[in-house]
């Protein structure tokens, strides 16, 4: 278990107070996690990181230490606005930034409320809008399936019992590695973290940020940014294909992609060692910090 050096709250936007950790010394990152993550989930590319870098992780709001969300609701915005919040209250002017799945999208939101706010992003596995849209092979489902997801969340609580013993559990991975949803070689404590963690929330809200997820869309800023942009693909990443990040590599001015071949939307679990060097690499690069 990794263990933060700092930890503290601070209230965001409409009131809800929103946990925070930090991790080493050096030239600030934040790190965006993916829906329902905590810090544990993606402790291999904490401790890599902060031997340079000071590494800032938060919880989403209504997961792990942070509260449930207050009037602001669970939006795309509203996580954002709780990043700048945390970036206000720690002093971090212009850090980079990370996100991993959902934290993509949290990003560029930031990007689109402060469009000079980093000064490096790198997204892994995520898009600038709704991932159900390159996802989903009908047209129209990924504009279906928000609300699909709002009618299921109201009746997270009689599920909950049953996803909470079901999901972090030796038949689940199997499953999740049978479907090509994880590949054999990930780091299988890491993944299994990151399942409980997902099985110890509050269901209803958890379906309630995915249909959210599903509404979002920023992509119309992506070609005004001037940060320099990575995008690091898992080749078989069927959530967020690579296509996609090609895409919006080619249509931001400083964008750039890579792509770990045979990995899925777990890259950072299948190929920590290589994804990384990559990220060090990129957060290197003419430092000016």
């Amino acid at each position: 278990m990794i263990q933060p050096d700092a930890t503290g709250q601070v209230r965001s936007f409409d009131g809800t107070r929103i946990a925070y950790q930090c991790f080493g010394d050096g030239a600030p990152i934040i790190w965006g996690n993916g829906i329902g993550v905590g810090y544990q989930g993606v402790r291999l590319q904490i401790e890599h990181l902060r031997r340079r870098f000071r590494v800032v992780t938060l919880d989403h709001r209504g997961v792990f230490g942070s509260d449930a969300a207050g009037d602001g609701g669970v939006t795309m915005e509203a996580h954002a606005r709780d990043c700048l919040a945390v970036a206000d209250h720690l002093g971090l002017e212009r850090p980079g930034y990370c996100g991993w799945s959902m934290g993509v999208q949290v990003g560029f939101e930031v990007l689109r409320l402060e469009p000079e706010r980093f000064c490096r992003m790198a997204c892994i596995g995520g898009v600038a809008g709704s991932p159900f849209r390159a996802a989903l092979p009908l047209p129209g489902l990924d504009r279906a399936l928000p609300a699909v997801l709002e009618g299921v969340a109201k009746v997270a609580p009689v599920l909950s019992p049953a996803v909470r013993t079901l999901l972090p559990s030796t038949a689940m991975v199997r499953m999740a590695t049978w479907a090509r949803f994880v590949r054999d070689r990930a780091d299988r404590d890491s993944f299994v973290t990151m399942l409980r963690g997902v099985a110890s929330h509050d269901h209803r809200s958890y379906l309630q940020i995915l249909a959210e997820i599903g509404r979002h869309d920023a992509q119309a800023i992506v070609p005004m940014l001037e940060l320099p942009i990575l995008f690091l693909a898992g080749g078989d990443d069927y959530l967020t294909p690579r296509r996609e990040l090609e895409r919006l590599a080619s249509l931001a001015p400083h964008g750039e992609v890579h792509t770990v071949e045979g990995a899925s939307h777990f890259v950072i679990l299948e190929a920590p060692a290589q994804s990384n060097r990559l990220l060090e690499e990129f957060f290197r690069r003419d430092d000016d910090r």
